[in-house]
């Protein structure tokens, strides 16, 4: 009766688990203040998962990380966005502004102590901003029409 009962609990136990599906060519794990990723070098498929507070696409190489930092009560009308096209990329980031109001808006690119890397005027609604001769670090993009501060975005370039 008990091997009976021990087969039983042993059978019902291995139908719950689950084990991973990649072959890999490498890995590890990677943390900090946010937590802990693992990753795998090698991987053969990808997905992506959408929350509340962002994504996460398993698989591929995310060469930066963008968040906005502030949005302070705008001086233009414009819908301003930062990405990096096509993902992964280490060489340009590009700024896109919604609206026909870009005249006097200027991009500023600082490291993390503050001091400043490039400044550009906005003249299209389309920015190139090259990232190719920096260091994997954190910057600060802010978008600014005379003092004023419109936009803010922290770039994680890894």
């Amino acid at each position: 009766m008990n091997k009976i009962l021990i087969l039983f609990c042993v059978l019902m136990t291995s139908i719950g688990a689950y084990a991973q599906s990649a072959v890999t060519a490498s890995g590890g794990a990677s943390s900090g203040n946010g937590g802990t990723a693992s990753y795998t070098i090698g991987q053969t498929f990808y997905s992506a998962n959408v929350g509340t507070n962002g994504q996460v696409s398993e698989g591929v190489q995310q060469a930066y990380e963008i968040y906005d930092v502030t949005e302070v009560q705008n001086p233009i009308s414009a819908n301003i966005s930062l990405s990096a096209f096509p993902n992964p990329t280490s060489d340009f980031l590009t700024l896109r502004i919604d609206g026909d109001y870009i005249d006097g808006l200027y991009c500023t690119m600082y490291d993390i102590s503050g001091k400043e890397i490039m400044r550009l005027q906005i003249c299209s609604s389309e920015t190139s901003i090259n990232m190719q001769s920096l260091t994997p670090a954190t910057y600060f993009v802010r978008v600014t029409k005379g003092k004023d501060e419109v936009k803010t975005f922290k770039i994680v370039k890894n």
